[in-house]
C-alpha cells in the first residue's frame, strides 16, 4: 500500500511539473511577426526635412536597418529606407537638415504613420530602395 501511494504521489508530482512547464514555455513565445508588405495602392510622395538618422534591428527588414525621421508639413514621418548594409555598400548617406523627397508605400509602425520608402531624392541624387513594383533591391 505504502509503494502504492509513493507511485501516485510521483506520478502526480510528475504531471503537474509538466503542466508547469508548458505554462512557463506558453509564457516565452514571442508575439507574432508583424509584417511588412509594399501596398502599390498606399504610395504617395511626401517631401520634408531629415530630421533624424539611425540604424536599428528592423522589424521591417529583418536586420539592421536604416531609418529617417522626416519632418513633414503633416508631422513627424519614421521613413524605413533599407537594410544599413545596402547604404553602406552604395555610398547612400543622409543627414540630419536634408531636403528630402521620398516615394513609398504608407504602414503603421509601433501605432503611428511610417513609410516604406521606394526611392528618395536629396539634391540631385535619388537613392533607389526598391523596384517598379515595390520589391527590394537589396
Amino acid at each position: 500500500m505504502k509503494k502504492l501511494q509513493i507511485t501516485l504521489g510521483t506520478l502526480l508530482l510528475l504531471i503537474f511539473a509538466g503542466a508547469a512547464c508548458n505554462v512557463i514555455a506558453q509564457e516565452k513565445v514571442q508575439p507574432a511577426h508583424e509584417s511588412f508588405v509594399y501596398n502599390a495602392e498606399d504610395q504617395v510622395t511626401v517631401e520634408g526635412t531629415v530630421q533624424e538618422v539611425r540604424d536599428y534591428k528592423c522589424p521591417v527588414t529583418g536586420t539592421v536597418g536604416s531609418h529617417i525621421t522626416v519632418k513633414t508639413l503633416a508631422g513627424a514621418l519614421e521613413v524605413h529606407l533599407a537594410p544599413a548594409a545596402f547604404l553602406k555598400d552604395n555610398e547612400m548617406v543622409f543627414h540630419a537638415g536634408d531636403q528630402v523627397k521620398l516615394v513609398g508605400a504608407k504602414i503603421q509602425f509601433e501605432g503611428k504613420p511610417a513609410l516604406l520608402a521606394k526611392t528618395a531624392t536629396v539634391g540631385h541624387t535619388t537613392f533607389t530602395f526598391r523596384d517598379a513594383k515595390g520589391n527590394p533591391i537589396w
